[in-house]
């Protein structure tokens, strides 16, 4: 059963306008609890921004043609030195203690950040190719 461009559009825009409300009731939460920064709101607030780029990329990413598969190589070839970039930047920040994060919330910003960077960078990448 296809999709149409319409209804996939709508589809993955409605999902990221529910799970923005989510993210901002957690953020909240965790923030009236005196408990900001456990980690997972930012994983929803990556996957929040995932999802209303996927809204815009779907028409692009439907067809699955050559400028769709050149957008999602390129974009995740400039992601992975983005990604190395923050582990450099977080290790020493880490080693000398000036952030003090658990593992929890490392792993959470690392996937956060690899989130949202992936995603728009096939965003930006879109609006060049």
């Amino acid at each position: 059963m296809q999709m149409s461009n319409k209804a996939g559009r709508m589809f993955f825009l409605i999902t990221g306008f529910v799970l923005l409300i989510y993210s901002v009731l957690i953020c909240y939460a965790s923030i009236s609890t005196g408990n900001f920064f456990v980690g997972h709101e930012l994983v929803l607030a990556g996957t929040t921004l995932m999802t209303f780029s996927l809204s815009y990329l779907y028409p692009q990413f439907k067809e699955n043609d050559e400028r769709s598969k050149r957008i999602r190589e390129r974009g995740m070839f400039f992601s992975y030195f983005f990604i190395l970039g923050y582990m450099i930047i977080l290790m020493p920040l880490l080693q000398f203690e000036l952030v003090t994060l658990t593992g929890y919330q490392s792993v959470s910003l690392l996937a956060a950040l690899t989130i949202i960077t992936v995603f728009s960078s096939f965003v930006v990448l879109a609006k060049r190719y």
